[in-house]
């Protein structure tokens, strides 16, 4: 009964053969993407390829993923980008033809007649399948995942099967292929249908030759047996191409050498130090392949076989050469730039980088140095270099330099030597020595080395350097419309030495570690200077300039402290002197002083302007002690106050405080905080008044007597109307304005404006509030020592990454101005390379121009190593062309800088003979010149001339000169010197230009297949021969509509 219940719960599978399949369902996704992709039906004729189009043309390729089961396959679109063409071949598809059917039948399919085409049979850049078969568009099949291959043959051809069915189905005539086997191997084999023809694709892949396929005669036979050739079949037509590629350069041929930091600042001097290296460290230019070719000749014409061979390079009518540049030179801007931006990214103080112990080391003595409880309670977090003197400063070779500057020398000079010693053990025991830190510090603040320093510093600093042609004239930079805007810092400035010199010890003397102990010693210099009023040098004079980067701000904040201070404790000097002065001795007035203060007097008696002072200049003994005028800087024209008629005097008032863009940005923020409400508005106002109370206690002090009125009449005279008059306006005018002229002796008549007579006015506050004190006896509106202490502490917190990112729009504004002295870059064509390449030019200058542009915009954003890194890549690409030119056109032109001067002692045209002057010379030079510029801007450029060129001529002494280097390193006999070289065929010689590393053959005819009676097809056989490969593939066509035998 179980047994019963058992069968009855069986469920049997029913197989619905109605419906699709995987591999159906594969085969509709083909057949959707052709049509999709306007590929089916018939299409009309194209124009015939131009000669070198497939090489120089661009290609379009589209991208779709098709799967088989859960096996993704990736189905690509290559087609050609005709220029000429009026629409692209995808929307041709559609249009009305009006050519004839019979015609159309007739014709062959586009892809044969690329086949046939000469004017293509080697392109020089192209995919494989191009260059093997010559189509201008084709499809490919490959595995989405290339660690997956398609190994088993039966495989490939079930995908062989299915794209044919979907060519078929859709009546697609743009050949199809399948990628097999490993994708390095980029074995393919496809099909081709159209117009009543078959055409299959097939390919041969081998590590070595069989020796019947090492010879133009052997690959003959294996063509005609394909195609089963009678003797009244038409003749093949033959293209060879040799190719000899000169990998071992003469040593001699390149001569940059690496910098040597201690022999810069030893042997050579401060020169280098300023400027960032160029150049490549080694040749960027690996290969260099000159390819001999015969171009569609008959079959008859060349003899190449087992025994004897006259394919000798010297007597093929077209030379080629090109050149196979180095994957990613080291090059020496890009690397200095490279690890500048690894330091930028650290995160890590100065105490973290140098160690606890390195810092404890500058104070080893700090009772000695603290001269009380208050200065210690008040240390700041940098210590003054009065407290580390004798670690750099007081060493011996630093005195001498000092001696010429007594105020700069730190106080403390009675140290004994050995506590000097001790002092100088922290500096011995850092990253940079002591004796490169010394003159790197005095290239830095040149004025401490005394009154004729070796590097002075510009009285003026200016975005770009300066540009001088060849003949020594002075012209505008190229970049300076691009960098006149960049967010920088002057050129040859404190900040650009700066940046400069920590691109130089990051790379040369530790990296992190050298740049900590140099900021550190900066930071410790900037203090020394406060302490000691000390101007800091190269950051030009003035308030911060809003226009320049924060640490120029800073530095320019730190001078401006100096300067308020110095004027402050000299002004404070100079009245303690007056003062002392007025007490001693005593200066009998002259009568006609005295005169002109009666008469002022009795004027002022005259006009009953309440009581009666004598002496407007401040002098007189009329004043009250309580009551005398201070703080006079001149006289306001003819103004006099309105009250007592005397004489209005423009004050002395105090500066305006400066101020860095952070703190303007805070200020700012603080303000916007207080809300829009009467009180948020009142708040303002009273915060932004500071300056406007200082001014008017100055004026108070100035102008005893004196009323509002008066004060708007010369810092608002807008807001001042004129009896009769009109108000001109309620804007706030300049403190430094005046008023034009009064005759009259009589006080104008006048009002305030509408905006002063409002009640509450913030100036009618303020005014009653104001005292009269003058400027110097007034609380400072910038506390100078304050300002450079958060200006010192705010260096101070820096570490050497951060303190990098301030100065990162400085160093790339250096890179890119070095660049900008390579004069050979204005004349080098822009590289294919990703690089932003410019519309209306293709030049390499353009090209820095627009990398310029970006810096620009880039250095108004807050510093990101991130974002920096793209044009960091962008410049060492220019670099890199830069010098792969250097590097061409001293092996063709004999230049060892590229600048176009004379040849020189390593390059291949020194061996000219007495060609090199008069005319011939000139012609010869501008030839040479040519081919340089076609090497750089083309894959692969025509020897003009051939083998007797004067092209030719070059490269063969280029060869000639490897060979004779490689002799003379290896003594072995000649003929052991091509071990890894295709061995050339039996009876042939070998040239100058040693035997061929690759080897070409392209073999074509037209022929009826696959019997008599049917139509003659194009048939095609392409076959390699390199070291370690060996590759024929074949395009076979067949006749599906007259096949009967």
């Amino acid at each position: 009964m179980e047994t019963q219940d058992a069968d009855d719960q069986e469920v049997f599978e029913i197989v619905d053969f109605t419906t699709a399949s995987e591999w159906e369902c594969f085969i509709a996704t083909v057949e959707e993407t052709i049509h999709e992709w306007r590929l089916s039906g018939e299409r009309p004729p194209q124009s015939p390829l131009t000669r070198g189009q497939l090489a120089t043309a661009r290609w379009r390729e589209k991208n779709v993923v098709i799967k088989f089961a859960d096996f993704p396959f990736m189905l690509t679109h290559h087609s050609i980008i005709s220029d000429t063409a009026d629409s692209p071949p995808e929307e041709s598809a559609d249009t009305n033809t009006d050519y004839d059917s019979d015609d159309e039948s007739k014709r062959l399919p586009q892809f044969l007649e690329d086949m046939m085409n000469r004017d293509n049979d080697f392109p020089a850049r192209a995919h494989c399948l191009v260059r093997w078969y010559g189509a201008r568009e084709m499809l490919t099949l490959a595995p989405a995942n290339p660690r997956t291959p398609i190994t088993c043959p039966s495989k490939s051809r079930l995908l062989l099967s299915s794209v044919t069915i979907a060519a078929n189905n859709t009546n697609c005539q743009v050949p199809l292929f399948v990628q097999v086997h490993q994708g390095s191997s980029r074995v393919y084999v496809g099909v081709g249908l159209g117009s009543g023809v078959r055409t299959d694709f097939n390919m041969v892949y081998l590590k070595h030759p069989p020796p019947q396929c090492s010879h133009l005669a052997g690959l003959l036979d294996v063509f005609r047996n394909k195609l089963q050739c009678t003797v009244t079949s038409q003749p093949v037509l033959v293209s060879v191409r040799f190719t000899y590629v000169l990998k071992e350069w003469p040593h001699t041929l390149w001569t940059q050498q690496p910098p040597d930091f201690d022999a810069t600042l030893t042997e050579v001097g401060f020169s280098d130090l300023g400027k960032l290296p160029f150049g490549a460290l080694s040749d960027p230019v690996s290969e260099l392949h000159v390819s001999a070719t015969w171009p569609c000749v008959s079959e008859d014409v060349l003899v190449d076989s087992d025994v004897y061979s006259d394919l000798d390079p010297v007597s093929a009518p077209l030379w080629t050469a090109r050149l196979i540049a180095a994957p990613s030179p080291p090059c020496l801007l890009s690397e200095y730039l490279t690890e500048f931006l690894d330091v930028c990214r650290s995160n890590l103080s100065i105490a973290q980088v140098l160690g606890p112990a390195f810092l404890h080391d500058l104070d080893p003595d700090p009772d000695h140095q603290i001269s009380s409880a208050l200065d210690r309670l008040t240390k700041p977090a940098v210590p003054s270099l009065s407290a580390v003197v004798g670690r750099v400063r007081r060493s011996t070779h630093r005195q001498q330099q000092h001696t010429n500057k007594p105020q700069h020398q730190p106080t403390n000079t009675n140290t004994n030597n050995t506590q000097q010693q001790q002092q100088q053990s922290g500096s011995e025991s850092g990253p940079i020595p002591i004796d490169i830190l010394v003159p790197i510090l005095n290239y830095l603040f040149p004025d401490a080395e005394g009154e004729q320093p070796s590097f002075p510093y510009q009285a003026t600093l200016s975005q770009v350097p300066e540009w001088r042609t060849e003949d020594g004239d002075t012209q505008e930079h190229p970049l300076k419309s691009p960098l006149s805007n960049m967010k920088s810092s002057g050129s040859d400035g404190l900040v650009w030495r700066l940046g400069v010199s920590l691109c130089h010890v990051i790379h040369c003397l530790g990296g992190l570690a050298a740049a900590a102990h140099l900021w550190h010693e900066v930071v410790l210099e900037l203090r020394f200077r406060w302490e000691h009023c000390v101007a800091v040098p190269g950051v030009g004079g003035g308030p911060p300039d809003l226009a320049s980067t924060l640490l120029h701000q800073k530095l320019q904040m730190l001078n401006c402290c100096i300067a308020r201070r110095n004027a402050r404790e000299q002004a404070t000097h100079i009245s303690g002197c007056e003062d002392m002065e007025e007490e001693d001795e005593f200066f009998e007035c002259e009568e006609e002083v005295e005169d002109e203060e009666d008469e002022r007097s009795s004027s002022s008696n005259n006009r009953g302007g309440g009581v009666v002072r004598g002496g407007a200049g401040g002098g007189g003994a009329g004043w009250s002690s309580w009551d005398k005028p201070e703080g006079r800087l001149k006289r306001c024209g003819t103004l006099r106050l309105l009250h007592t008629g005397e004489p209005l005097y423009i004050p002395v008032t105090q500066d305006p405080a400066p101020v860095t863009e952070d703190r303007l940005e805070e200020h700012t923020d603080a303000l916007l905080r207080l809300g829009t409400d009467s009180l948020g508005s009142h708040l303002r106002a009273r915060l932004m008044s500071a300056a406007l109370l200082s001014d008017m206690e100055s004026f108070k002090a100035a102008n005893p007597g004196a009323a509002l009125e008066d004060f708007v009449r010369w810092y608002s005279p807008r807001d001042w109307i004129e009896e009769g008059g009109t108000e001109v306006g309620g804007g706030g005018g300049s403190k430094d304005s005046q008023a034009p002229p009064n005759p009259s002796s009589h006080p104008p008549q006048g009002s305030l404006s509408t905006r002063m007579q409002i009640p509450g006015n913030m100036w009618k506050e303020v005014w009653n509030s104001a005292k009269p004190v003058p400027a110097r006896r007034q609380k400072r509106l910038f506390d100078d020592t304050r300002g450079a202490e958060e200006v010192l502490h705010w260096l101070g917190s820096l570490g050497p990454g951060a303190a990098c990112c301030h100065l990162l729009p400085t160093v790339l504004h250096a890179a890119i101005c070095r660049l900008a002295q390579e004069r050979l870059l204005f004349s080098l064509p822009a590289s294919t390379t990703p690089l932003p390449q410019p519309r209306h030019s293709n030049t390499l200058a353009s090209v820095l121009n627009v990398i310029a542009q970006r810096a620009t915009r880039l250095s108004r954003q807050p510093p990101d190593p991130d974002k920096y890194q793209e044009l960091v890549e962008q410049v060492a690409e220019v670099e890199a062309c830069v010098a792969r030119a250097q590097s061409v056109r001293h092996k063709i032109l004999g230049d060892n800088n590229g600048g176009g001067g004379g040849t020189g002692n390593g390059g291949a045209s020194c061996d000219g003979g007495g060609e090199g002057g008069g005319e011939g010379g000139s012609e010869r030079r501008s030839t040479l010149e040519d081919l340089v510029l076609r090497l750089l801007d083309s894959p692969e450029v025509t020897l003009e001339g051939g083998p007797r060129g004067e092209a030719a001529r070059v490269v063969q002494r280029l060869f000639q000169q490897a060979y004779k280097a490689s002799q003379l390193l290896d003594d072995s006999p000649g003929d052991s010197e091509g071990d890894g070289d295709i061995p050339g065929p039996g009876g042939s010689p070998v040239s100058e230009l040693g035997r061929p590393v690759g080897r070409e053959y392209l073999l074509r005819t037209t022929v009826p297949a696959p019997s008599p009676a049917s139509r003659p097809l194009p048939h095609r056989m392409f076959a390699v021969l390199l070291p370690g490969e060996f590759r024929l593939t074949g395009a076979f066509s067949q006749d599906t509509i007259f096949c009967a035998l």
